[in-house]
C-alpha cells in the first residue's frame, strides 16, 4: 500500500528550470561580453535537466569556453560561475511573483490531493535545501510538506538514490510504499535505484530525455497534464 508521494521540485512543481537556464545565460553573456544572453547555456541546461548544480556548472564552463572569462582565486570555474549563477537566480530571476507564473497545477494539485487524503508529502531535490524551502513557501505548498530535503542534505546527489532513500527514511516508510513524481530522466533513475515507484511528467525541458529512457515504462511518463491522474490512479490500484 501507498503511503507516501516524494516530489521532486525544479520542473515538476515549477518550472525553475528554464529559470536556472535564464540565469545561467544572462552570466554568460556578462563573462564572455556578448550583446544578449547565451542561449548556448539554455541547450546545455536542457540536456543535463534534473542534474546536481555541481554537474551544471561544469558543463557550462566546458561546453561555453567559460575558464578562461573566470577571474583567477581560491575557486574553481565551476564553483565561481555557479556562485554567481546562484546570486543572479536569487536575487533577479527567481522573484515570487515569476515563480507564481510558472507553478505547475496539475503537479500542485496532485500534491494538495495526497496531503489532504492524509498521504504522506514531502519534496526531494537537487536544489539546495535554503533554494527549496523559499521555492515552496512562495508558492503556497510548504505548510503540506512532512519533508523536505535539498541536495546540501545528502552525500550524493541525483541519480544516485541516496537522497529518496533519505526522504523515505525520515517519513518512516519503506521504498515500496512510495511513489515518485520526477520530471527528467535523471530524476526518475535516482527513484528506481531507489527501489520505489515512479511516475515523470514531462516538463519543456525533459521530454526528449523522458522518451528516450529505458528504466521507466512509458505508461508511466505523462505527456498531457490531463493524463496524470489516471497514471495515478492506475499506480496506487496495482500497490494495493
Amino acid at each position: 500500500m501507498i503511503r507516501a508521494f516524494i516530489f521532486d521540485l525544479d520542473g515538476t512543481l515549477v518550472e525553475t528550470e528554464m529559470l536556472k537556464a535564464q540565469a545561467y545565460a544572462a552570466v554568460s553573456q556578462t563573462l564572455l561580453g556578448l550583446d544578449a544572453p547565451d542561449e548556448r547555456a539554455i541547450d546545455v541546461y536542457r540536456r543535463i535537466v534534473g542534474a546536481t548544480d555541481e554537474t551544471a556548472a561544469r558543463a557550462m564552463v566546458d561546453e561555453l569556453g567559460l575558464a578562461s572569462a573566470m577571474h583567477e582565486g581560491a575557486e574553481e570555474p565551476w564553483q565561481a560561475l555557479s556562485r554567481l549563477q546562484t546570486e543572479l537566480y536569487r536575487s533577479d530571476v527567481a522573484s515570487g511573483d515569476r515563480l507564481r507564473s510558472v507553478v505547475y497545477h496539475h503537479a500542485i494539485d496532485l500534491l494538495r490531493d495526497q496531503a489532504a487524503s492524509e498521504m504522506a508529502v514531502a519534496v526531494a531535490t537537487s536544489s539546495q535545501t535554503e533554494d527549496a524551502d523559499r521555492v515552496t513557501k512562495e508558492i503556497g505548498i510548504s505548510d503540506l510538506l512532512d519533508v523536505l530535503v535539498g541536495r546540501d542534505q545528502v552525500i550524493n546527489g541525483k541519480p544516485d538514490p541516496e537522497i529518496y532513500l533519505k526522504t523515505a527514511e525520515l517519513l518512516g516508510v519503506s521504498s515500496d510504499e512510495v511513489i515518485v513524481v520526477e520530471d527528467s530522466a535523471t530524476g526518475l533513475e535516482s527513484a528506481v535505484r531507489a527501489g520505489m515507484r515512479c511516475i515523470a511528467i514531462a516538463s519543456a525541458f525533459s521530454g526528449d530525455g523522458l522518451r528516450a529512457q529505458t528504466l521507466l515504462h512509458q505508461e508511466c511518463c505523462v505527456y498531457r497534464a490531463e493524463n496524470l491522474t489516471g497514471v495515478v490512479q492506475q499506480l496506487l490500484a496495482e500497490a494495493e
